[in-house]
């Protein structure tokens, strides 16, 4: 079965400053640092410029207490489009009846001054629709609380900023 799930968040910051986050390496941090009881360590395992200068590829690797460990690489990261494609290599749900399983992220301007859309899609094969069902429904969860955790984290630093 294949299938995809989009999400969006309205943010109050602008698409720049939410990109500094998203489509950086302070993503996994961010979401260490907000979730210590899911993500005990990464490690980045690689990290190349490609030809064009507005993106990069960097493979990751996640530890996550217990069993669960997944290997991921940043296909794309575009710095100009704000988009960024990672893609599952091994371990996670890729152990749990999938297949592929990819995420794409983006960051666009909002309609109204420093706003703008943040938006996270999964693309998944799935093989195992039994057991994989409920591994996709906590995983698209998970993802939205990532989403939100990036919001959270670049409005108190601009409001840090702004009483400082």
């Amino acid at each position: 079965m294949e299938g995809s799930i989009s999400m969006k968040l309205e943010v109050n910051a602008s698409a720049s400053e939410i990109w500094k986050a998203y489509g950086s390496l302070q993503l996994p941090k961010i979401i260490m640092d907000t979730f210590p009881d899911k993500y005990s360590e990464l490690k980045v395992l690689k990290a190349m410029a490609t030809l064009e200068p507005s993106s990069k590829s960097i493979l990751l690797q996640v530890c996550v207490p217990g069993p669960t460990w997944y290997r991921e690489e940043y296909v794309v990261v575009d710095d100009v489009k704000r988009y960024k494609l990672a893609k599952m290599l091994k371990g996670g749900v890729l152990e749990q009846g999938f297949t592929s399983y990819e995420t794409i992220l983006t960051a666009i301007e909002g309609e109204k001054p420093n706003t703008c859309i943040m938006t996270g899609t999964v693309d998944y094969v799935l093989d195992d629709i039994d057991s994989g069902l409920q591994v996709l429904s906590g995983a698209i969860g998970a993802f939205y609380q990532i989403m939100k955790a990036v919001a959270d984290y670049v409005i108190k630093q601009q409001e840090d900023t702004t009483t400082n």
